[in-house]
């Protein structure tokens, strides 16, 4: 039987129709976890493999060498080293699907608008009472109580 190479979009389609739930299966697969994640070049890297600072990426020489990567950052590691700006987040479905919490304090609006609850005019009022010491202080913003504070809290961090 003559060898066939498997490529990459390949083994890709066939993680993908391992894991994607059947027609008759009522629930879809649970959401890939991973303690921190980062895209380096579109190439996603979880928790220990995840770089930490810039330094990680870029080495010890860039000028921002010792600022820290947050999970749920993506990067782009040409336009970060060549001193560009290369550190942007991951769209908000890939942020709850990889489980990586929402830094309540540097959200865009359509990251606040990913968590469950929210919407357009809430994370605007979320935005405008910024900064958050701790995620009860959440509590402030009007429309936001307890319950919902309790909703948000697995997927939510104040740095």
């Amino acid at each position: 039987m003559p060898h066939r190479e498997v490529t990459v979009p390949a083994i890709v389609l066939l993680v993908a129709l391992a894991i994607l739930p059947r027609a008759d299966s009522p629930e879809p697969p649970p959401p890939l976890r991973c303690a921190r994640a980062v895209v380096v070049d579109g190439v996603l890297r979880c928790d220990d493999e995840a770089p930490r600072t810039i330094a990680d990426v870029c080495g010890p020489l860039h000028p921002a060498a010792a600022s820290a990567i947050e999970g749920g950052d993506a990067i782009d590691r040409f336009a970060l080293c060549t001193r560009r700006d290369g550190v942007a987040r991951m769209a908000p479905e890939d942020l709850a699907g990889l489980a990586q919490k929402v830094d309540i304090n540097h959200a865009d609006a359509a990251e606040l608008e990913g968590l469950p609850g929210i919407g357009p005019s809430l994370a605007a009022r979320v935005i405008a009472a910024r900064p958050f010491a701790t995620v009860d202080d959440l509590g402030e913003v009007r429309g936001i109580g307890p319950a919902t504070i309790d909703r948000l809290r697995p997927h939510i961090v104040a740095r």
